[in-house]
């Protein structure tokens, strides 16, 4: 994710929100896809704020302990009445509000495509009250650039453009997740294969339920080992989506032969579909089997993301997750990286 140089030390106000997109009925996609060929094939939704009296993208503050991209998307569906999910990351604004206080915005390309799974695992969304947006508009790209106020909001649009333009704007999700925390191996007298979470571990699931909804996952492949079916089990149950596991993915499996498990991970990531929506995918593993994965990512990942890859031991924080972002056309590449880590 990109970002302006950060300011010396003081008080941060987190917000995020999202780009919202979708196909102008009269579009005329690439042909054999669902991809928009020009800027003139999409419209974004836009919000107006009386108490300003400017246009902007739905956006607000995060709330304690949320995850920023649940924040995102609980807001734009506050303001906008639209569910959405979350694509690839956008740059993030920073600028100054007086009195030493910094507000960071994260923001993301959003699509309202979102899975009847990823709904079930979010609360209502309370509509954002008229006194802060009395207004939202579906328009064309355009008339937004007109219509926003703030030159960040507008240098935003750009970038939804630039990546239209590059064919990197419709993205599908991978999630490889690390489980959450486990019982020390000290303290558990049973076999690897059966050692449950801990109770940090099983508060942090309940905190990537919103996470993963966000995101619009509604596919989950997993190691069958215990602490990773415990990881993702709650978010499947809650939102109905299909829980699968792969004995390739445990320790053991990977230990004794790990071509198996990444040939599995190479058919993931060169999977693609360009004529639907591709569908979110978490997959959840042991610390042992993340170089294999990143081993598979690598000669997907342009240079200059190459460093986002986690390159040292322990790889990933427990319940943390590597987002890739895998653009299709007119081959399958990566575009975009995020580390996503539990916040304290």
């Amino acid at each position: 994710m990109t970002a302006r140089p950060k300011p010396p030390h003081m008080r941060i106000v987190r917000s995020a929100g999202a780009l919202v997109w979708r196909l102008r009925p009269e579009a005329n996609p690439i042909a054999g896809t669902s991809l928009p060929a020009q800027r003139q094939d999409i419209e974004v939704l836009i919000v107006h704020r009386p108490r300003y009296d400017d246009w902007s993208w739905p956006k607000g503050k995060r709330e304690p302990g949320e995850a920023i991209p649940a924040t995102a998307v609980r807001e734009v569906e506050e303001e906008t009445g639209v569910p959405i999910r979350l694509g690839a990351p956008l740059t993030v604004q920073r600028y100054r509000l007086g009195s030493g206080v910094t507000k960071e915005v994260y923001y993301w390309v959003g699509f309202p495509d979102v899975p009847a799974e990823t709904l079930r695992a979010r609360p209502l969304a309370p509509p954002a009250p008229s006194k802060e947006i009395d207004k939202c508009q579906w328009v064309g790209a355009r008339k937004a650039m007109r219509l926003l106020t703030r030159r960040g909001d507008r240098r935003l649009l750009e970038e939804l453009l630039t990546r239209l333009a590059d064919h990197t704007l419709v993205t599908r999700t991978v999630a490889v997740l690390r489980h959450a925390k486990a019982t020390k191996r000290s303290h558990w007298e049973g076999g690897e294969m059966t050692r449950p979470l801990s109770r940090r571990g099983s508060s942090q699931v309940l905190r990537l339920i919103p996470a993963l909804s966000a995101l619009g996952i509604n596919q989950i492949i997993t190691s069958p080992w215990r602490r990773c079916v415990a990881t993702v089990a709650p978010y499947a149950t809650l939102s109905g989506t299909p829980l699968k596991t792969e004995a390739s993915f445990t320790e053991d499996a990977y230990r004794e032969d790990p071509v198996q498990m990444r040939a599995v991970i190479r058919g993931i990531l060169s999977e693609s579909q360009l004529d639907a929506p591709a569908a979110p995918l978490a997959i959840c593993v042991h610390r042992p089997t993340i170089p294999g994965i990143i081993g598979e990512l690598a000669p997907l990942t342009p240079n200059h993301l190459g460093r986002l890859l986690p390159q040292a031991d322990p790889y990933l924080k427990t319940a943390g997750m590597l987002l890739v972002h895998i653009a299709d056309y007119p081959e399958p590449r990566v575009v975009d990286l995020e580390v996503f880590r539990l916040d304290p």
